[in-house]
């Protein structure tokens, strides 16, 4: 008798990924692909990592017959589950003190996960109270030094490992590295990585509805223009249409970070520059001479090297101002704008910030604005720090004002933790560029260049157009702002224009706090406006 076998994808989460990818091994003819969730492949051997692990650490503690037993004993099924839910949601790996148990790591008053509801939880006790937790003490913990007899290490089929970038089990001694390195495709040669920045061990309960970061296949290039090497990343195919990013201040392509791939994926041509003098592009030869015009002209002849005809522009922040500029001087050259944070202005020189009352003029505009003041306040301090605090302000629902005598750095204390959106990992990358490009292109456009006039044919931006803002964004505090855009004042210069307002939490960083919502908004607009 022949048996034929439906052949399957496995998923599976913490050690079920373990046991997706040894019955992979063992039955390969079955398996058309695998997707692990929080634990990346190991060779089926007993884990080195656990060598190198503390006596005090929940596996060690839970590899004992009898210890976890008599720990778990002391409480209730949905007790044990919240520890161990909320344990296991931290970014540390769970280790106790000498003569301390597990279980008493916690505090009672410790509250779940914001994701993990008393309902979640009464489900997974009531399940627990039946079963109890032999079996599961047993496997995977007192079974990890399990020999198995298997000739071939390699799993075939394609493969992906979905990892959160806060998940404890990236703590365990060299595994963050094996997984970043690439060494894992040495067994699984199809596989493909992906991290969410804000996940835990449990993402697919905290983040149902996400999708992962894929920055592989984000290409970056260098294209000569004006007599510039600009940077750009780019994803897509070069027959889609095209889409290009501009981003604001403390930014560089990098906060598009969760569009760009989104957008290709859609079906799009996705790129994402660097302004000359920022991120990785080159510094212009004397930056405190830089223009909006000069930005204007880089971006049109980037259009020209990449030969792009017509694109969507997306533009946040002081990107938003260069958006519609561009715009207005090249409309040929735009199929759509959308906008973050910042609306579409009325065409020459900025003076939103000028009708503050004068005990608000030590705001970061007026700091920023005159030559020097920025540069001292910045001198005391690394890039890093500098991107982190403007990052903290600038997220705020309020206009960062200082007091008398303080400088706009000092408004932020050291202890004052990053938004919860925006990991070390993101810090890190916009640190170590503008550690690289220094803040000197970054203060004269856009702060030192408000004033600047422009010979512009056309006051009004006849494409379709749509501007995106949180609820929370501080911009919507300058005077005027929000009565001329709830108003919408602003179709005198934009016709076509539609604007969405994202929840009462959305900030000026909307579209790296909130990433599938604004991702949902632009696929939307592109996908209307190009049919």
């Amino acid at each position: 008798m022949s048996w034929h076998y439906i052949q399957v994808i496995l998923i599976g989460k913490d050690f079920g990924s373990r046991i997706a990818y040894i019955f992979s091994l063992l039955h390969p003819g079955r398996v058309s692909g695998v997707i692990t969730l929080g634990v990346p492949f190991v060779p089926p051997s007993r884990p080195t990592v656990l060598k190198h692990l503390p006596e005090g650490s929940y596996i060690s503690r839970w590899q004992e017959r009898g210890r976890a037993e008599t720990d778990f004993s002391r409480f209730d099924c949905k007790t044990v589950i919240r520890n161990i839910y909320i344990l296991f949601s931290r970014n540390e790996v769970p280790i106790a003190n000498e003569n301390q148990e597990i279980m008493d790591i916690l505090d009672v008053s410790t509250p779940l996960p914001s994701w993990f509801t008393e309902e979640d939880l009464s489900v997974y006790a009531s399940l627990y109270e039946k079963s109890g937790f032999q079996t599961a003490l047993q496997v995977p913990y007192r079974s990890l030094h399990e020999e198995f007899n298997i000739a071939n290490l390699k799993v075939e089929v394609p493969a992906l490992v979905i990892m959160g970038g806060k998940d404890y089990s990236l703590k365990f001694p060299g595994i963050e590295d094996y997984i970043k390195s690439g060494r894992a495709k040495v067994h699984v040669p199809n596989l493909e990585t992906a991290f969410l920045p804000e996940g835990s061990h449990f993402m697919q309960e905290q983040f149902p509805d996400q999708q992962p970061l894929k920055m592989e296949k984000i290409e970056h290039k260098y294209v000569q223009v004006n007599g510039l090497k600009l940077h750009l990343a780019e994803t897509g195919s070069a027959s889609s249409p095209a889409v290009v990013f501009l981003h604001g201040f403390p930014e560089i392509w990098y906060s598009w970070r969760h569009q760009i791939v989104a957008v290709a994926e859609a079906g799009f041509r996705a790129i994402a520059p660097d302004y000359r003098g920022y991120g990785l592009s080159d510094q212009p030869p004397e930056p405190e001479k830089a223009t909006w015009s000069d930005f204007i002209a880089d971006i049109s002849a980037l259009f020209d090297a990449l030969s792009i005809s017509k694109a969507f522009v997306i533009g946040t922040d002081a990107g938003g101002i260069l958006a519609y500029l561009f715009a207005l001087q090249h409309p040929e050259k735009v199929s759509g704008v959308i906008t973050l944070g910042v609306p579409c202005l009325p065409p020459g020189p900025m003076n939103f910030h000028e009708n503050l009352p004068e005990v608000e003029l030590n705001f970061s505009f007026f700091h920023f604005q005159k030559p020097g003041r920025a540069e001292a306040d910045f001198g005391r301090f690394d890039s890093k720090t500098i991107v982190r605090n403007i990052y903290i302000l600038f997220a705020r629902s309020e206009i960062p004002i200082a007091e008398e005598n303080q400088e706009i750095m000092d408004m932020v204390d050291s202890s004052t933790p990053l938004p919860p959106w925006f990991t070390d990992e993101d810090l890190e990358a916009y640190g170590s560029l503008y550690e690289k490009s220094t803040f000197r292109t970054a203060l004269k456009v856009p702060y030192r260049s408000l004033s600047e006039e422009f010979n512009i044919k056309h006051d009004k931006v006849e494409a379709p157009a749509l501007f995106v803002t949180g609820e929370n964004d501080y911009f919507l505090k300058f005077p005027g702002i929000e009565e001329y855009v709830r108003g919408e004042q602003s179709k005198m210069f934009v016709p076509k224009l539609e604007t969405v307002y994202v929840q009462e939490e959305g900030t000026h960083f909307v579209h790296e706090q909130f990433p599938d919502q604004v991702n949902k908004l632009i696929l939307n607009f592109l996908k209307n406006t190009s049919s």
